[in-house]
């Protein structure tokens, strides 16, 4: 495989995933866009052969680290600055069916979110990126029985939460 199918292989792959943790990170879609963007421009300088038995770690790794230096970024501006930034609106309403689903991720998000941050984000990369615990571990640099420690942590804290919380009736 020459090293162009190589790239676009990995882009088709990881690019999606990358944003979304990359967003969970920055808290907006452009920013998490750029960092995505600048993590591929980086792979194609890259020996891409030498990359090939850990991409998605090494992907992981440099997005988190791109996306950390936008976080800094937007922070530093918001406070000097003296408005806020304004967010993109929802998108139109869903089917009955379709919007109790979504107010479960909705809900199951906003618990997520309160989980401590190592947590968070290896649950974002466990289950949203479908990486594994090594890739993980690669990622944030914590030892694989530390990712699962903490995933198992955040799942049972998770079950506990949302067993706690009211849920609306679903419509059939």
């Amino acid at each position: 495989m020459s090293d162009d199918e190589f790239f676009h292989q990995a882009l088709a792959r990881y690019e999606r995933p990358l944003i979304s943790y990359a967003k969970s990170i920055t808290g907006d879609w452009d920013s998490a866009k750029d960092a995505v963007q600048e993590t591929f421009l980086r792979l194609s300088r890259e020996n891409l052969k030498a990359l090939e038995p850990r991409l998605a770690a090494w992907l992981f790794a440099v997005c988190r680290t791109r996306a950390i230096d936008y976080r800094r970024k937007v922070v530093r501006f918001v406070s000097s600055a003296d408005g806020n930034l304004e967010s993109t609106p929802d998108e139109a309403p869903e089917p009955p069916a379709q919007l109790a689903q979504a107010e479960d991720r909705a809900q199951l998000s906003e618990l997520i979110a309160r989980l401590p941050e190592k947590q968070r984000e290896v649950v974002k990369l466990k289950f949203e990126a479908g990486l594994s615990y090594r890739e993980i571990s690669d990622v944030t640099k914590h030892s694989v029985g530390n990712v699962g420690f903490l995933l198992h942590t955040a799942i049972q804290t998770l079950r506990r939460q949302w067993n706690q919380t009211p849920h609306l009736p679903t419509l059939s």
